[in-house]
């Protein structure tokens, strides 16, 4: 069975969603606007900054299905800024260094 971090590489996620909407979750991520509140081989699930809130993104695997979802509403057919953020979250070389 795959695990979850199998379908985070960049091909995939870029493959995924516009080179913007990729790049503006790859920003938050540097910007430490992730935070994992639960993560599994087959669950990711992060609270991420969204201007002055914050949302829920969440991946899961059902079987061999990614599926994906989002409190911020714009996840409807591909993946939002949110849920990229939290997929790129996921590489320790991402994240901004800890001070």
């Amino acid at each position: 069975m795959a695990r979850i971090d199998d379908w985070f590489d960049e091909e995939t996620l870029i493959s995924l969603v516009p080179a913007d909407v990729y790049m503006r979750g790859a920003s938050a991520v540097e910007n430490g606007a992730v935070n994992a509140v639960e993560r599994s081989d087959v669950r990711l699930v992060a609270r991420v900054e969204a201007g002055d809130r914050e949302v829920q993104a969440e991946w899961a695997m059902n079987g061999e299905q990614l599926e994906f979802a989002c409190g911020c509403g714009d996840a409807t057919e591909r993946p939002c800024i949110h849920l990229i953020a939290a997929a790129l979250w996921t590489w320790p070389e991402e994240r901004p260094e800890e001070k």
